[in-house]
């Protein structure tokens, strides 16, 4: 069910950098499987995608019984519709791949930058499973 009147999803911030203030909790309190947790938290840590208007109207919808929740079929379906730069349509490909819904073929690394490349890294190893591995700058 698309979000309803009542549920107040717009940006805090003027110029849509930021997500609203509870959207990413709630976003994490909803995501239970390992991928929707992969996926959910590269989007609350990236933040500037989640904190557009247009984006959040796509992917987040209100369910009675789950409250919000990400519509990865809805993303996937306006991933081209949408006016996205080629790094952000890469990102949302990534995030969407590790969802389930889409796939993303990995040279496409070579696109992104070096936040959202370790965006994409830490949220694959979330996904692994594997607590042991840290993805950061080498120094």
């Amino acid at each position: 069910m698309p979000i309803s009147r009542d549920t107040d999803l717009t940006s805090s911030d003027p110029g849509g950098a930021a997500p609203p203030p509870a959207l990413p909790q709630r976003l994490r309190r909803w995501a239970v499987t390992a991928r929707d947790q992969a996926a959910v938290s590269a989007l609350t840590e990236e933040a500037g995608l989640l904190g557009r208007d247009d984006i959040r109207l796509v992917l987040v919808r209100e369910d009675s019984a789950t409250g919000l929740r990400c519509d990865w079929s809805a993303l996937a379906r306006q991933l081209y519709v949408l006016e996205l730069s080629a790094a952000e349509r890469v990102f949302l490909g990534f995030v969407l791949s590790m969802a389930g819904s889409h796939q993303t073929a990995l040279s496409r690394v070579q696109e992104l930058d070096e936040a959202r490349l370790a965006i994409v890294l830490r949220a694959l190893v979330r996904l692994s499973g594997n607590g042991r591995i840290a993805v950061g700058t080498r120094v």
